[in-house]
């Protein structure tokens, strides 16, 4: 098998192949592929699909996988003439030795000229990078390394055809990057192309897990205060926080952990052993165009929870970043998720999935932090696919500086089974919102991948998105999840379908 095709599937497919398909075999209620396309406006048709999605509601595709070589490409969602651009993001899904190993969620990505990606190649640990070129012409990228220290140690460039696409390790031709590395990797283009990045770890069984990681804008509007809504540390949980400076000046801030508080008791620090360093707070410097890192140690049997605050000093802006959480069981590393910082807002939506062979087996979670000096009450509402009301809700209160985090199902203890939904997550103050989908696997495995919800007041859009990679066959799925995810927005359009080369990819549907 070529390398390019092995990085492509070990980078970014997963998903439980076998899970999806219990639960269309298992539930009745859940409707065939044809059923589903005709309730919700959706058609296959090989090269495209096309969607028809009311506010508040969701489209979702499902490739068939099989056995075979992989098949590799990309894929692009237009919108019709006079609509809006869905929120949208797709789960890679990988079972190795046939068990589901891993899962990565990658949002959909306006075409970009420009960005930088955290990367860290060394021992266990590898980067990976994937670029679609949805232009009628070849598009010029260039790069360059830049390592802890703020110094740039390789640059080079490459042409990318039109239509075409290339996923591939750092270490790899066209970057080659030779040796160890923890830095970052910067890129311009020619041309807007769609740029996603991974990290994959092959952990203590030799399995590779994959965590998404943020493309940072280079011209990224300072946010201020940024938040991680979740942190888990200690029976098994560890948490990395990865700091980008999308800047070319040193920037410098804090890290501020918090607990999760109680009723109207406001959260306090949490102490926690970082880097070897114990404190709540942590101090952090990052050169030029680099990055930093800060892991928690994991000790312990006790698991602490909270949230976590990026504190910018007086006069920088807030670096980009995302928080990687992972679970050791039994001596193994399992799972991986990686979880962008994000600013707070009153109203945010998601996708919710909570399917599987048993209650529980596959199902999602959010963690929400409440940023404000006032407890603050939390709506959470459901509606189906077709965006009509299912009278399923719950009213929570997150103390002042604190957070939770719980499953939907211990949110709305009635929530069918299964459910395929949008849920919508409100306050009247600022909160902050992170989404997980859990799913044990055959072997008892709890695997974690993000769910990307939106921020409900962000502007609508026209522009076309970018998938820039997908996998499927050789015992790899992609899971396509398209839903209104700004207010009031309606959507209709086509997701198409290509290969590497650039020509016509046709998928099969489940």
């Amino acid at each position: 098998m070529k390398k390019l095709t092995v990085l492509l599937v070990l980078i970014l497919a997963i998903h439980a192949v076998e899970s999806w398909a219990q639960c269309r075999a298992t539930a009745p209620e859940v409707k065939s592929v044809s059923q589903t396309f005709a309730a919700t406006g959706e058609s296959a048709s090989g090269s495209s699909s096309s969607f028809s999605i009311a506010d508040r509601g969701a489209a979702t595709f499902d490739s068939q996988g099989g056995t075979g070589s992989p098949t590799v490409g990309y894929a692009r969602v237009q919108p019709n003439a006079g609509s809006s651009t869905p929120s949208s993001y797709l789960t890679f899904q990988f079972k190795q030795n046939g068990i589901l190993v891993g899962q990565a969620s990658v949002p959909g990505t306006i075409p970009t000229q420009s960005g930088r990606i955290y990367a860290e190649v060394g021992g266990a640990v590898n980067t990976g990078v994937a670029i679609a070129n949805p232009n009628s012409s070849p598009a010029t990228i260039s790069y360059y390394f830049t390592d802890l220290a703020g110094q740039t140690s390789a640059t080079g460039s490459f042409s990318l055809e039109a239509n075409a696409q290339i996923a591939k390790f750092l270490t790899e031709a066209p970057f080659s990057l030779g040796g160890s590395l923890r830095g970052t990797v910067t890129f311009n283009s020619s041309l807007p192309v769609g740029v996603i990045a991974l990290r994959g770890y092959t952990n203590e069984r030799s399995e590779f897990l994959i965590t998404t990681l943020p493309v940072v804008s280079l011209s990224a509007p300072d946010l201020g205060i940024v938040y991680m809504p979740h942190f888990a540390d200690g029976g098994g949980w560890t948490t990395q926080v990865v700091l980008v400076n999308p800047s070319d000046s040193p920037i410098s801030g804090s890290i501020q952990f918090y607990g999760q508080g109680s009723g109207s008791a406001a959260a306090s620090p949490v102490t926690l052993n970082v880097e070897g360093q114990v404190g709540a707070t942590f101090a952090y410097s990052i050169p030029p165009r680099s990055s930093v890192r800060l892991a928690t140690a994991g000790a312990g049997a006790s698991i602490a929870v909270g949230s976590v605050r990026v504190v910018p000093a007086v006069g920088n802006p807030s670096p980009s970043g995302v928080a990687i959480f992972a679970y050791r069981n039994g001596g193994v590393t399992v799972s991986e998720a990686g979880v962008p910082v994000l600013s707070a807002s009153n109203a945010f939506r998601l996708y919710e999935y909570d399917c599987g062979d048993f209650k529980g087996q596959v199902q999602t979670g959010v963690a929400i932090t409440n940023p404000g000096t006032s407890a603050a009450t939390v709506n959470i509402a459901l509606t189906d696919r077709d965006g009509a009301a299912t009278g399923l809700s719950a009213s929570i209160t997150v103390p002042p500086g604190g957070q939770i985090a719980k499953f939907m199902r211990e949110l709305i203890p009635d929530l069918p089974y299964p459910f395929h939904g949008v849920a919508r997550i409100s306050s009247s103050s600022a909160i902050a919102v992170t989404a997980l989908r859990g799913d044990y696997n055959s072997r008892g495995d709890f695997l974690i991948t993000t769910a990307l919800p939106t921020n409900e007041s962000a502007p609508m859009t026209s522009q076309e998105l970018i998938f820039p990679h997908l996998v499927d066959k050789g015992g790899y799925t992609t899971e396509f999840v398209l839903f209104s995810g700004v207010a009031g927005q309606v959507s209709n359009g086509v997701l198409r379908f290509y290969a590497q080369d650039g020509s016509v990819l046709n998928m099969t549907w489940q």
